[in-house]
């Protein structure tokens, strides 16, 4: 029988401390991740089929997070004074679809997830983070609630993609805590110097893809309009390579 929300957060409220996990809180995380498991592949079901139908080439991955990832989030957030209820996050199981869209192309698909889920009885809200940015990132995130659980369907743009990895890859290298507005664990000065750096790339790629936004609903053709924004994903992509080359050093 799945865990009830309530020894769901109890269980969370245990993980959070700092001293050792038992070997019992472990187990039942473990059983938990199951569930969403359970429910992340039926949720993918749906994401695949609503994007096979849909005119735009569009890419789907999925992921759960791991016991690891789950106590650091639970335990970084006790650390900073704001002890997160374990039954309420939305992003331990997640859908990431990206892919060669408009801004209103985004909007359109987030509404398409919506009224697919919802019509299946499922409860849905919308998280729009382009307007209101996390150290830069954006994004359109849809939070379907499934069985008291919740699967996290994040929907970008190429460029929103290509960003996101960049600072993924880079929060693997200066500290996950970035991801947070947290300093870095590394690099000092220089290293929060090119998170601003990233912050502004982030802002001006915005500010193009809502002028190609605006440029297809005016009638212009749409490849054209999207191709206005080719520089500046060449410029993300080689800075991802450079990231991946930095790892790859530090590895060997």
């Amino acid at each position: 029988m799945p865990m009830s929300n309530s020894a769901v957060q109890k269980l969370g409220k245990r993980l959070e401390l700092p001293e050792a996990v038992s070997e019992d809180d472990l187990t039942l995380l473990e059983d938990l991740l199951v569930d969403y498991s359970e429910l992340l592949t039926s949720a993918r079901g749906d994401i695949d089929e609503l994007c096979d139908i849909v005119e735009w080439p569009l890419g789907v991955t999925h992921r759960l997070k791991t016991t690891d990832t789950l106590i650091q989030k639970l335990q970084r957030a006790k650390a900073r004074g704001s002890s997160t209820n374990l039954a309420r996050i939305q992003d331990i199981a997640g859908i990431r679809v990206s892919g060669r869209l408009t801004l209103t192309e985004q909007d359109r698909l987030a509404d398409l997830v919506v009224e697919r889920f919802e019509r299946q009885g499922h409860k849905c809200s919308i998280k729009d983070r382009r307007e209101d940015p996390m150290v830069g990132y954006r994004a359109l995130h849809v939070i379907i609630s499934l069985s008291g659980r919740y699967v996290e369907v994040q929907i970008r743009t190429v460029g929103q993609d290509l960003w996101a990895n960049v600072f993924e890859r880079m929060a693997d290298i200066f500290g996950r805590g970035i991801r947070y507005g947290e300093p870095p664990e590394y690099g000092g000065k220089a290293v929060t110097d090119i998170i601003a750096s990233m912050e502004k790339f982030s802002a001006t790629l915005y500010g193009l893809e809502m002028d190609v936004a605006a440029s297809v609903i005016s009638g212009r053709e749409r490849e054209a309009s999207l191709a206005r924004l080719d520089s500046v994903l060449v410029a993300l992509r080689e800075i991802l390579q450079d990231i991946e080359d930095v790892k790859g050093r530090s590895v060997t």
